[in-house]
């Protein structure tokens, strides 16, 4: 381990810059989800697909975002499953409920 440097052992200052991940969508809006359908979800409903549709995000890309704590919204784990309450993706993204 020669010339190697370990990670661990860096100063903050030091260590390489990694780049963040953006929750984002990087390509043209494919449709994604309008209010109108928002407010039609169930009031508690799978993650996948719903809240990559409404973000407009792909679904590796929710995965990634949720595991690195940068979606705004927390999932309720039942068993493998993640479960999303409507109320919280609406306040994420900022939509009232009662449709105005």
């Amino acid at each position: 381990m020669t010339g190697d440097v370990r990670l661990d052992r860096l100063d903050e200052a030091e260590r390489p810059l990694t780049a963040r991940m953006s929750i984002m969508p990087s390509q043209p809006d494919d449709g994604g989800m309008t209010p109108a359908q928002l407010r039609s979800l169930p009031v508690a409903f799978p993650f996948d697909p719903a809240v990559r549709q409404a973000f407009g995000i792909s679904r590796s890309a929710a995965y990634r975002a949720l595991a690195a704590g940068q979606l705004p919204i927390t999932p309720i784990r039942l068993g493998r499953k993640l479960i999303v309450r409507r109320a919280d993706l609406l306040a994420a993204l900022g939509i009232s409920d009662d449709g105005e």
